[in-house]
């Protein structure tokens, strides 16, 4: 079974910002995980002592000593509670925020759209109108990794939008799957919508693009913040609101995460010779191979 619609988006900044996004979901589930752990003694023997027979006068009977073995103990330990799971928060699907949220600071005048710009006024004046939205709706500041600025423009999307799950409460995708990043690819290069190539394993999945957005910072901000009614989505309409939020509701999908892994690409000239970025997040099953995980990355937050 599958569920779902197409959503397009033109953002203006004096050219055009598309952003496409995609919600389906099926029953059908393939492969296993698997796991496992390892595990961990020491005596001594005492050395006899002899005496010289003239130091002897007279020698009494030996004695013998028994002493008991000491009674068994039993040791009883308790299991350590698993850690909690963070309190969700914020406003998560199926609500849907009360209003768009317009850029504060406006980070249009800051950035380029027609290339890739990580410049540090763009990225700060980007980070600033995402936490101004964020407060809104009671969830705190955004804090990239250290390593922000070495990371690739694919590997930021992956990161960013598992901030934006992680910091509603949500569990991350695990990683970045070489094989959906490929599909990724092929979504920037053609302006649209990836989706799982086929074989891939999966029981749901969503997929996001956006267009003429020189930074995947801003692209979340137009999925998360500004993607309902009376903005340039043009797929939210007065007559027609099926599609409205559908950006945002796929960011903040509910998955189970047997294996939740995501594609993602940064395509330079792709849309109009301005930057296309997509992604692709998937509810998968089995051990598909990565190149980019989320563990690696908290040594850097």
């Amino acid at each position: 079974m599958r569920t779902g619609g197409g959503v397009r988006a033109a953002v203006g900044r004096g050219r055009s910002i598309g952003a496409w996004c995609l919600v389906i979901g099926v029953t059908t589930v393939l492969g296993v995980l698997v796991g496992g752990v390892p595990g961990f003694g020491a005596g001594t023997v005492p050395a006899h002592t002899h005496l010289r027979p003239e130091a002897v006068t007279t020698v009494p009977a030996p004695t013998t000593t028994t002493t008991p073995p000491p009674a068994p103990t039993t040791t009883t330990t308790t299991p350590r509670a698993p850690a909690p799971a963070p309190a969700k928060r914020g406003i998560l699907p199926p609500d849907d925020p009360p209003a768009n949220i317009t850029p504060s600071p406006n980070f249009l005048s800051d950035c380029q759209g027609s290339q890739y710009d990580d410049s540090t006024g763009c990225v700060n004046a980007t980070l600033s109108a995402i936490d101004n939205a964020r407060a809104q709706e009671g969830v705190p500041a955004m804090q990239l990794p250290s390593n922000w600025y070495g990371l690739s423009p694919a590997e930021q999307i992956f990161v960013v939008t598992n901030l934006e799950r992680v910091d509603r409460g949500l569990p991350p995708l695990q990683a970045m799957a070489s094989a959906l990043d490929q599909s990724a690819q092929q979504g920037a290069a053609d302006d649209t919508d990836p989706s799982p190539p086929g074989g891939f394993p999966w029981t749901q999945w969503g997929a996001n693009w956006a267009g003429a957005v020189g930074n995947p910072l801003e692209a979340d901000y137009y999925w998360m913040y500004d993607d309902g009614p009376g903005s340039s989505n043009v797929d939210c309409t007065a007559g027609d609101s099926s599609g409205c939020w559908g950006h945002r509701n796929n960011v903040l999908m509910d998955l189970s995460c047997q294996m939740c892994v995501m594609g993602t690409a940064f395509a330079p000239t792709a849309y109009n010779s301005d930057p296309s970025l997509a992604e692709i997040l998937v509810d998968s099953s089995g051990q598909p191979a990565v190149d980019f995980t989320w563990q690696q990355e908290q040594a850097y937050f």
